[in-house]
């Protein structure tokens, strides 16, 4: 279904693996995606509801993602969230800034991202009943 998906962004397989878990878990469908550049290709094809981005991470980084979506009407307003070991204040600004919806450091909790993107994705898209909210940390180990 395209339109209603999650797509997950990130470099480590255990980040993936672990939001991948707990979305499904909560009721959505997930795609994942390793590197910036496959995931930009994926989200003009395939619009989904929500991406959910590291900032660092090859071949195109988080933050020129964004600037990418921004700058093109079909992706624009699709909300992005960055997760991050970068804590800076001027990094989290910038992102925030290039129109991120939110942006969360690593170590962060499950039940953290699940909430957001609840928040962000109308129940309606949802591809089955959630289950359990699934309360593992995620670092960045």
């Amino acid at each position: 279904m395209a339109g209603k998906k999650v797509l997950v962004i990130d470099d480590e397989d255990n980040i993936l693996n672990l939001l991948r878990t707990g979305l499904e878990e909560s009721g959505f469908e997930v795609v994942t995606k390793s590197n910036g550049l496959d995931a930009l290709i994926f989200i003009e094809e395939e619009k989904p509801a929500i991406i959910i981005a590291d900032i660092m991470m090859p071949r195109l980084t988080g933050l020129d993602l964004l600037r990418a979506l921004k700058n093109k009407e079909e992706t624009r307003k699709i909300p992005l969230i960055f997760i991050s070991a970068i804590e800076q204040a001027k990094t989290v600004q910038e992102g925030l800034d290039l129109g991120a919806v939110d942006y969360i450091t690593k170590p962060f909790k499950v039940s953290e991202i699940v909430g957001k993107v609840r928040h962000y994705v109308p129940a309606g898209t949802m591809s089955r009943p959630p289950a359990d909210t699934n309360e593992d940390v995620a670092t960045d180990e």
